[in-house]
């Protein structure tokens, strides 16, 4: 029975994940026709009109691409480290690939859908919680995995915190050398952002995506906190499924 059901949560991760690599080819192809109908295009545009939309095709193109290559990582990860990523998690990071990278610039949801930002800050958060809790397998199953439920749940949250903050300052750096707008500071005062408008655009901008990503993180730890607490056997039975390799060292 419990086969079956990891079966079927296998099944389900690789119709959703297929599904996903077929759309974005299919984007690919779609915007690549598109590029060379506006490049024979007659003059019922301008050359102006015509190189906007190409650019924007292209961008798109790359998005896809990017997009389609990253909806592999999970894949590489399980072949060449030999860590079996949980079926539910797998599909989820995969879905969060696409909608925060081609789905978003392809529907402008960014600036369209002033809360989207945030649900993927929180989101990211919300997965990158788990990540770290997984890991600590990872660090410590080679010794013993008798450690409280809270140092847990801290390792847990402060793990997501810490690669959202390594995110902000990725996105500052690129703002500062590229002129990007990464952290949305050149939005009007009034823009829908946390804060006050004296505050500026691009402050508000990143200390939201950091509220956020911390509270889908905080959420993450409580589940991990009553995971091991409550479940610690089965927790742990599902680590070592995770990570074969530290199982058997600690056998």
């Amino acid at each position: 029975m419990r086969n079956k059901r990891r079966t079927n949560k296998a099944e389900k991760r690789n119709y959703i994940i297929q599904a996903i690599r077929l759309l974005l080819i299919i984007s690919v192809l779609v915007n690549f026709v598109f590029i060379v109908l506006h490049l024979f295009n007659d003059n019922l545009v301008t050359k102006e009109e015509i190189v906007t939309e190409v650019s924007k095709r292209i961008e798109l193109v790359f998005l896809a691409l990017v997009t389609l290559i990253l909806t592999f990582l999970p894949d590489y990860i399980e072949k060449y480290q030999n860590i079996h990523i949980p079926n539910v998690l797998e599909t989820v990071i995969v879905v969060f690939i696409f909608a925060g990278i081609f789905f978003s610039a392809r529907f402008e949801l960014y600036y369209s859908v002033f809360w989207w930002d945030d649900v993927l800050h929180a989101l990211s958060g919300f997965i990158i919680g788990f990540i770290g809790f997984i890991a600590i397998y990872k660090i410590n199953g080679k010794y013993s995995m008798n450690i409280s439920p809270l140092l847990v749940a801290v390792f847990s949250f402060t793990f997501a915190i810490t690669i959202g903050v390594f995110w902000e300052i990725f996105e500052f750096v690129l703002d500062v050398f590229f002129e990007t707008t990464l952290q949305s500071w050149d939005l009007p005062e009034t823009e829908i952002l946390m804060g006050a408008s004296y505050q500026g655009s691009g402050l508000r901008d990143t200390m939201s995506d950091l509220i956020v990503n911390s509270m889908g993180a905080l959420l993450t730890s409580f589940i991990c906190y009553f995971l091991y607490k409550k479940e610690k056997k089965k927790t742990l039975q599902m680590m070592r499924e995770i990570f074969p390799d530290e199982a058997k060292a600690s056998d």
